[in-house]
């Protein structure tokens, strides 16, 4: 017989402590090759989640809950402040000078180049827990999201995936998101599993 997971208990902007290294946990396991082979490129597991650690800004953030076990994470890019921050300071201490400007640089993958308006909220990364996905902690979030940037006073939402996620691309598009524009990125991350990122815009009205 199967056991039906507990509700989701959604939560905004506060995540205890002892949370927080499973919050950046969920988060390399969601964007691993990204990380692995285009941005940070670290020498273990435990350097990663010690280097966003330092930098994530965890009151930017929705987390989604199953009982006492933390499965999601959405990271929420509104105005000044943002859920993932690559710190340089930090990354020239664990890689070098030279190392810590190339991280900085592909760590842009994190950022979109086209800056946002007053009434715009972006999802800067979403993640479910391997153990969770497929059982519609992703939407949830999803819909928290919007729901907070209406009360923020927004009235569009955008995001971006890579060209070989196509389940992801297609699940926003479910939701009422369409694509604006494509960024390239060719052979420099092949190895991470993409060459191109679309982004996409969905309009309250």
């Amino acid at each position: 017989m199967t056991r039906k997971a507990p509700p989701l208990t959604l939560t905004l902007g506060h995540l205890p402590a002892p949370f927080k290294p499973l919050a950046i946990d969920i988060f390399l396991h969601g964007f691993h090759p990204k990380i692995e082979h285009l941005m940070l490129r670290p020498k273990s597991w435990d350097q990663a989640r010690r280097i966003y650690l330092d930098g994530a800004d965890f009151s930017s953030a929705l987390y989604a809950f199953s009982g006492n076990t933390l499965v999601g994470v959405l990271g929420i890019h509104h105005q000044e402040t943002r859920f993932i921050h690559l710190h340089f300071p930090t990354l020239k201490k664990e890689f070098g000078i030279m190392g810590g400007v190339i991280r900085k640089l592909t760590g842009s993958v994190f950022k979109d180049l086209h800056p946002l308006a007053r009434n715009e909220m972006r999802v800067q990364a979403i993640a479910v827990s391997p153990e969770a996905r497929g059982q519609g902690v992703g939407t949830a979030l999803l819909d928290a999201f919007f729901k907070h940037g209406f009360d923020k006073g927004c009235s569009v939402f955008r995001l971006e995936v890579v060209n070989t996620n196509t389940r992801a691309k297609a699940l926003y598009k479910t939701l009422g998101f369409k694509t604006c524009g494509q960024i390239p990125f060719g052979p420099i991350a092949w190895r991470a599993g993409f060459s191109s990122q679309y982004r996409m815009r969905k309009p309250l009205l």
